[in-house]
This record gives C-alpha cells, sequence and structure tokens, in this order.
C-alpha cells in the first residue's frame, strides 16, 4: 500500500506511524478506517475516494491492488468528517470539489510504478 506524503489524519489519532506500520504488516485493529484513493477512471460523476475499514484491506484484491492511502481516522464518523474537511480544502483552493486535482496537480507517481493517467487504473 502506498501513503499519500502529507497523509490527513483524524483528531483521535494519537500515533499515525503506529497506526501506518500495523496497516502494512496487517496487524487488526478495531477502530481504523482509511481514505484511499478510488481506483476508478476518473470521469465527471465517478468515485474519487473510499472509506473502508482496516480489515477490508486483507482481502486479495487489495494484496494485488494496494490502495494509495490520503487519509486516516479513528472510527467511521470521523473518517467522514475527514473526506468532508478534504473537499472543503479543495474547494477552497481550487473553486472544485476535485480532491484528486488538488492534491496530485501533476498527476500521481509512485516509486516502482508507472506514473498513472485518468485512464490508468490505480496501481
Amino acid at each position: 500500500m502506498y501513503f499519500y506524503k502529507d497523509l490527513y489524519v483524524g483528531p483521535s489519532i494519537r500515533d499515525p506511524e503506529s497506526v501506518k506500520n500495523n496497516l502494512r504488516i496487517g496487524k487488526g485493529q478495531f477502530t481504523i478506517y482509511v481514505i484511499a484513493l478510488s481506483p476508478s477512471k476518473r470521469e465527471i460523476g465517478a468515485n474519487q475516494l473510499e472509506i473502508l475499514h482496516c480489515v477490508n484491506l486483507q482481502q486479495p484484491y487489495y494484496k494485488e491492488y494496494p490502495p494509495y492511502i490520503i487519509g486516516i481516522a479513528s472510527g467511521r464518523i470521523e473518517a467522514i468528517e475527514l473526506v468532508r474537511s478534504m473537499v472543503q480544502e479543495a474547494y477552497d483552493h481550487t473553486g472544485s470539489g476535485d480532491v484528486r486535482a488538488y492534491l496530485f496537480p501533476h498527476g500521481i507517481r509512485t516509486v516502482g510504478v508507472q506514473r498513472l493517467t485518468e485512464s490508468a487504473p490505480l496501481e
């Protein structure tokens, strides 16, 4: 899995590095939710972000297609509030609710993975 360099962290998360390490090794964390980029293509009306409970990351799909995690939160309500604040921040800076374009104005680049374009699936 990949983590955004300026990871959004909910106010209830006391040690983000510990949470990230636990996510990497697959250790259970009862209350942890992640906000990840949606693997859907960038089209008008397409999903931009997904809120997932950390246990979902243990599914085979996410082993083959690791998510790009933008934020971590303690509880679903906190995750929803974190997404709301991301969208508000994107709107305040760009006049648009396009979180992807705000966070990655030049596209997404990850180590060892091809540069992602609007038509490429998230890897």
